[in-house]
Order: C-alpha cells, then sequence, then structure tokens
C-alpha cells in the first residue's frame, strides 16, 4: 500500500473520532463557538487529507459536511439534531469507505450513489448551495483592474502584441490571472494542476519557475515552488467560483489593449488602481503589520539578490507596500518623495503593534545600520513555542505484538536456563556449573521482566479507547426507543492491555443495549415512579491489582427476582423446586444462562436469550469474571473483572497421568496433600472436608479420559480452584513451579476442544495445554 495512504487512513480514524465526540458534544452545547470551530476544523482537515488520493466522492461528500459546519460557524444556522445526524450518518459511511480502502485500496463500487443522497440532505439547510463558497468570495473577491501589473513580463511579448490588436479590434477585454500555490498547498488537497486544467476558454498558459531552485539536500518533493500565469477569456465569475477555496493565492487582472500596449511599452498606466477603502480599525492594524513585517523581510532579501534581479522584485514589493500604505492613510504611489512617509508609518505601525524591534528601511531601500541583534533564545522542551521534537510516536500494532512474541521467546529460553542446571547438576556432578547457571538465569530473568514491563507498557491503553463509541451508541438508541438517558463515564484514564480492550467491546456494547432496552424506563414511567424523567447509565473503570474492573450500572427499573424466576421455569432451565427455593441473589444470576431473556417479544435490540450469556462466555474465556447486583426499582450494577493483560499469562503446571497442564493461577486457592483415608464420598461424588468446608473432589485424569493410578494409594495431591465462586479439587500427579507463559489460541486439530483455554512452550521445549476450567468441570459432570 502507498506509505501515504497508509499514514492517511491512520490518521482518520483519529480525526473520525474528534469529529464524532464533537458532533455529540455540540448537539448539548448548539451555542459553544470553539466546539464549532473545533468539529469545523476536524472535518476540514480530513477534507484536505482526502484531497491527496482520487477518491472524489470522499473529498465531495466531506465537502458537504464542512459546508454545512461551517454556515453553522458563521451563524448562518443553528444546529439541530436533524443535521446532527445527517453529519454523523455521513461520517459513518465515510468510515465504511475507509475500511474499504483499507482492504482494497479504493472506494466501494456504489460509493457515488450512497454520497449523492447524503450530500442532498447535507446541503438542504443551506439551499443546496456550497455555502462557504459564497462566504469566501464575498470577503477575499480577487482584485480586478484595468492597469498591467508587472508580472504581465512574464508573458511572451509577440503574444502580447498579437493579442493586443485582436482586442482593440473587437473592442474586448481579457482576463489574465497569476496563481502562486502555496509551497504546503499538497498537504490542504489543493492540487493546482487540476485547478489550472479546468480554466475555461484558456488562450495561454506558462509555468513561473522560482529565481533559486533549493540545494539538492533542502530539496522536497512535495513542496509546490512554481507558479502559473495565463490568460482566458472566461468571465470573472467563472474565475472566482473556480479558485473559490484559494482566492488568496490569485492575482485577477481585467486588461484591454490599450493596458497592454501600455505595458509593451513600458508606460505608466493611465490611472492607478482604485482599491477597495478599508478602515483603519485595531484589528486590521496587527493583520496590516503582520503583512507589513513580510513586506520589509522580502524587501531586505531582494536587496542581497544579484543587481539584474533586484529592480524586478523591488517593483514587486514596492507594489504591495504601495497597498499596505494606502490603508494606513499615506500616498499609494511609491514616489520617491512619498517613500519615506511610507516607510515611517510602517515602521510605526510595526512598532505598535510588535514589542520586538524591527530594523528600519532607509529612503532608498536599504537597510539601516542598527546594533547588533539579541541572540535568540534557545527553545526549550517545555516552551510550547519552541521547536522541538515530538516525544509521540505512533508504531504499527504488528510490530509491538511481533515484539511481544519475541519477549516471550525470550521467556522460553530463559525458562530453559533451569532445566540445564538442574542437568549440569544431576547428570554432570558439578554443582559450581549448576550455580553459575542458576546465577546467569537470575541476571537474564532480571532484564527479561524489565523487557516485558516495558513492552506491556506500550501495549497499554486507557479505558477510553473502549468507551469512547458508546456516548454515539446511547444518543441513537435512546431516541429510538423514546427515553432520555445521560452517559456518565468514569476512571476512562485507567490502563488495560490492548487485546483486554479489544475484547471489552462486544461484551459492554450487550450491557449497555440491555440497560437501555430492559433497565431504563421511559420518561412517563419514571415520573410515575417518582424519579427524573432523565435517566442515568454509568460506565466505570478502576484498576484493582493485577486486574481492572470495569461496572456498567443504570438507575431504572431494576430487575424483579420473582418475575426472572417464573420466566426461567417457563422456559424449563430450573425445576420448580428451585423455582421455591432459590435466593434473589440466584434469580438475578439467571439471566446470564443461556436461551434466557425477560423480553415479551423479539426485536432487533434484544429478546433472543443470547445477549447476557455472551457476555459471561467472553469475559470468563479472557479469564475475567461476571457478577450482577441489582434492587427492584433503583437499577443494576453489572461488574466485569479482567485481568490486567492476555498477553502474558501467569499458569500453575501439574502433571497428570503423565502430561503436564497449566491452570491459571486466578483461579487457584491452594495445594494440599490429603491421606487416602480423609477423603470422603457423597452420593457417587468424593469429596474433602477443609476446615469445616466440604470441598467436591474431580479425578483430572478421569475427566480428560486419561486413564491413571495414584503411585502412592496412601496420599492425594489436589489442587483447590475457585470457579464462579464455588470451590472445586483437582485431583492431580504432581505439582510443579509457577511460570509466565505467552498463551498461543488453540490451532489444527485441536481447535474445536473447548476444554483448553490455549497453549505455551516451556523452557525445555515441551508444549503447554492450558486449561479451560468452566469446561473442564463440564466434562467431570459428564463424566460422573
Amino acid at each position: 500500500m502507498n506509505p501515504l495512504l497508509s499514514q492517511f487512513l491512520a490518521e482518520a480514524n483519529d480525526l473520525l473520532a474528534q469529529v464524532d465526540e464533537g458532533l455529540l458534544q455540540l448537539e448539548q452545547r448548539p451555542g459553544d463557538a470553539e466546539l464549532v470551530n473545533e468539529v469545523f476544523r476536524g472535518a476540514h482537515t480530513f477534507k484536505g487529507s482526502s484531497g491527496l488520493f482520487d477518491f472524489p466522492e470522499l473529498t465531495r461528500l466531506t465537502h458537504a459536511a464542512e459546508d454545512l459546519l461551517d454556515a453553522v460557524r458563521a451563524g448562518k444556522l443553528a444546529l439541530d439534531s436533524g443535521m446532527v445526524d445527517d453529519l454523523l450518518a455521513a461520517f459513518d459511511l465515510i468510515r465504511g469507505w475507509l475500511a474499504h480502502v483499507t482492504a482494497h485500496e479504493r472506494l466501494p463500487v456504489g460509493a457515488g450513489t450512497d454520497a449523492a443522497l447524503l450530500i442532498t440532505k447535507l446541503r438542504a439547510p443551506i439551499g443546496g448551495e456550497p455555502v462557504s463558497v459564497a462566504a469566501h468570495a464575498a470577503a477575499v473577491p480577487p482584485r480586478v483592474v484595468d492597469a498591467a501589473p508587472e508580472w504581465l513580463a512574464w508573458f511572451d511579448a509577440d503574444w502580447l502584441s498579437t493579442t493586443a490588436a485582436w482586442l482593440e479590434t473587437t473592442s474586448s477585454t481579457m482576463r489574465f490571472l497569476w496563481y502562486t500555490p502555496d509551497t504546503d498547498c499538497f498537504f490542504r488537497a489543493e492540487d493546482p494542476l487540476h485547478l489550472v486544467r479546468q480554466v475555461p476558454a484558456l488562450e495561454h498558459l506558462g509555468a513561473v519557475r522560482p529565481q533559486q531552485w533549493p540545494p539538492v539536500d533542502d530539496y522536497d518533493e512535495y513542496a509546490c515552488l512554481i507558479s502559473f500565469v495565463f490568460a482566458t477569456r472566461a468571465a470573472v465569475g467563472e474565475l472566482e467560483y473556480l479558485f473559490r477555496y484559494v482566492q488568496d493565492q490569485v492575482q485577477v487582472v481585467e486588461l484591454d489593449a490599450d493596458a497592454i500596449t501600455r505595458h509593451l511599452r513600458g508606460e505608466p498606466p493611465l490611472k492607478a488602481e482604485e482599491p477597495v477603502h478599508v478602515a483603519v480599525t485595531e484589528v486590521a492594524d496587527s493583520e496590516i503589520a503582520a503583512d507589513a513585517r513580510a513586506v520589509l523581510s522580502a524587501a531586505q532579501r531582494s536587496l542581497e539578490l544579484r543587481p539584474d534581479d533586484e529592480a524586478v522584485h523591488l517593483r514587486s514589493v514596492c507594489h504591495a507596500v504601495s497597498a499596505a500604505a494606502y490603508a494606513l492613510g499615506v500616498p499609494t504611489v511609491l514616489t520617491d518623495a512619498a517613500r519615506p512617509a511610507i516607510l515611517a508609518a510602517i515602521e510605526r505601525l510595526l512598532a505598535e503593534a510588535a514589542p520586538a524591534p524591527v530594523m528600519p528601511l532607509t529612503p532608498s531601500g536599504a537597510p539601516a545600520t542598527t546594533a547588533a541583534p539579541a541572540e535568540a533564545p534557545v527553545a526549550r522542551a517545555d516552551d510550547p513555542n519552541g521547536q522541538v521534537g515530538t516525544k509521540v510516536l505512533k508504531v504499527d500494532q504488528e510490530k509491538v505484538d511481533r515484539l511481544m512474541e519475541l519477549v516471550g521467546e525470550l521467556n522460553v529460553a530463559k525458562n530453559g536456563l533451569t532445566f540445564l542446571a538442574d542437568a549440569a547438576e544431576e547428570e554432570f556432578g558439578s554443582r559450581v556449573l549448576s550455580r553459575r547457571i542458576k546465577d546467569q538465569y537470575s541476571g537474564m530473568h532480571r532484564i527479561a521482566e524489565e523487557l516485558q514491563a516495558a513492552v506491556m507498557d506500550v501495549r497499554m491503553l486507557p479505558l477510553s479507547v473502549a468507551f469512547n463509541r458508546f456516548p454515539r451508541l446511547v444518543r441513537d438508541l435512546s431516541r429510538r426507543l423514546g427515553k432520555t438517558i445521560e452517559l456518565v463515564t468514569e476512571g476512562e484514564d485507567t490502563m488495560a492491555d490492548k487485546d483486554v480492550i479489544e475484547a471489552l467491546g462486544d461484551p459492554l456494547v450487550h450491557l449497555v443495549r440491555n440497560s437501555l432496552d430492559h433497565g431504563i424506563e421511559t420518561p412517563d414511567q419514571r415520573l410515575a415512579a417518582g424519579k427524573p424523567g432523565s435517566a442515568k447509565l454509568t460506565l466505570a473503570a478502576v484498576a484493582d491489582g493485577d486486574a481492572v474492573i470495569v461496572e456498567v450500572s443504570d438507575d431504572g427499573c431494576g430487575i424483579d427476582p420473582e418475575r426472572v424466576k417464573r420466566k426461567a421455569y417457563e422456559k424449563g432451565l430450573i425445576s420448580e423446586e428451585e423455582l421455591e427455593t432459590m435466593s434473589d441473589v440466584e434469580a438475578v444470576d439467571l439471566v446470564f444462562r443461556a436461551g434466557f431473556s425477560t423480553a415479551d417479544q423479539v426485536s432487533d435490540l434484544s429478546g433472543r436469550g443470547v445477549g447476557m450469556d455472551a457476555v459471561r462466555a467472553s469475559v470468563e474465556k479472557l479469564g475475567g469474571t461476571v457478577t450482577m447486583r441489582s434492587r427492584l426499582g433503583h437499577g443494576t450494577t453489572t461488574r466485569l473483572r479482567l485481568p490486567l493483560s492476555m498477553a502474558v499469562t501467569q499458569v500453575m503446571v501439574v502433571s497428570v497421568a503423565g502430561q503436564r497442564f497449566g491452570i491459571p493461577v486466578d483461579l487457584v486457592v491452594e495445594t494440599v496433600r490429603v491421606p487416602a483415608a480423609e477423603m470422603g464420598r457423597v452420593l457417587h461424588q468424593e469429596v474433602v472436608v477443609m476446615r469445616g468446608e466440604v470441598i467436591p473432589v474431580i479425578d483430572l485424569a478421569r475427566a480428560l479420559d486419561m486413564p491413571w493410578s495414584p503411585e502412592d494409594p496412601t496420599d492425594r495431591r489436589i489442587l483447590v480452584v475457585s470457579v464462579n465462586g464455588q470451590r472445586v479439587g483437582l485431583l492431580v500427579e504432581q505439582f510443579h513451579r509457577e511460570v509466565d507463559v505467552i498463551l498461543k489460541p488453540m490451532e489444527g486439530l485441536l481447535a474445536y476442544a473447548d476444554e483448553f483455554s490455549g497453549t505455551a512452550l516451556l523452557g525445555d521445549g515441551l508444549v503447554l495445554l492450558v486449561l479451560n476450567m468452566k469446561e473442564v468441570l463440564g466434562l467431570a459432570a459428564r463424566v460422573a
């Protein structure tokens, strides 16, 4: 893919997110001028970047959105929810296009049709015309004069003579333009050649090269260094429209035969240009001062050029100084007598407008002798105006993942040293060598841990990345359901691994949709219950050791445990005995059962009984837990506890029937050795009593269909784990050490085996199977 396109796609996501967030805030604060400007700037920047590529539909659609925002910014329109809907729909369509561009490097086939409908909607409030075009045209009209400018010398003299004769014969005029694109025009979606090609009735075209090309080492192929001069029979209005977005880069003059002839003879024009009167206000003074400073700087540079270039440059500079001088109320014709007054006026204005000293010019245009300027201040890292390098580096996600894989391989290699140390002592009888290997292992272990922590820091992202999608989701669904809902987010700066945040997206969407559809009442129902008409939905996150806790809570109607139990009984999910004896807490937990739903009707939002079950399954697959608590009439809170990182998993290694397996350390409660005589049996289940608690014991080898007999019939090794709040003992052959592993998903023939959550490579080269304890317990129940 084109590197420039890759960079655009990477930056586009941030720009679109910024625009979406700004629009949602703007809907709440439509009078916030700074917020309007921020959204407009985001849309304008995106349009400018998109113009670098051959995506005309995308640019046209963004242009229409920009025009609507420009009308709001100018105070010509009041933003309403309908406009916000259309703007969000436009940027949603663009986001879908970009996904297609990422895969195919082109827009979808039907992009033009899809864009046309939205463009019509976006332009409807502004009368179907590009408002920003009219606004800019009225604000900065092109200069149209009947005096030949200096840059007319770039045209061929013979052609000018022939053209003047033809204009005199026909008693007509012709439009001449000097188009000087900004050096960084390509990065603002301005295509000078494309504009020039569109000039109607073009009679003559010439390219003006710079007086001096930059050195090879400083040459920038993305900088536009040429300008264009051309003549056309097109009307001024046509030219205004064509160059409406670059009017500050274009000079337009309308000349007749006499003006061209006088230019060819070197005679002055019959009358000076009549510039538009500009009142000298405080704001105008500041703008003129900035322009005048640039003019003086250009004049000084011109004096340093070769003598044969001096006249041309100074005439151009003097013309600009003359225009600035007119605004200051001094003569507009830059004669030798007027020069001192003009320069004095400009110096006075500069002195008033800027505290920095300005090098004065003598009447001849040469710089006056002054003391040596003070040394320029050194840019400091904490100086916002200093030119310092950025401290933020965007790195492709695949590179970070690859770095994490290498860290995992380093851990595997490091762990291999312990096996090598044992072999040195047991097989070769060298305790000294074994000790040295272990010392080397300690050093590598420290370095590997620090490197792993550093890479983990790179992978960590704030929870705001996951939360950012919900303002839009809540807005759209609440409008659709006829409910008024305020979304509150807390702890957005809480950090978690990028894989955790990515996997957290779908469960959060299910929970939020469930709260909006089931939990929160309509405004009428809330008012009847004595509540405010506007409900509150809260997304909160907090770090808890090596885990992160995310809560989704609402102040809605809560869960009725009796209704839940009846629904579960009707669906055959619980027995009649459970219906009578189940507690309210257990009843609330029924919402996570597969196939359970309290919705009376199936809709595209809910009612199919798969949402909450999918939430629990997704979270448990991440190694987390889900709990829910609710108060009838007061609201519901669902808590998700997730590991801080999924990249590195700490597991307890155990042996069963000669095969080693890994069990997540988070689930391990304790390891015990129990005499066989203390083992008991309740019905068909082996149990052990520990500190007064009866704990069921499962033969892990039997559950995994691996025949095995304990070597020591008088002793049992039991690993106690906690799954969904219930303690269970696993009968194993031997305990091993705890290790940090990079967990890989199951692939190939074992991809279907749900009892394994993944694989990891140990230091001795053995592939370790990590158990999914929930599925293992299900297998054990079926085997029993």
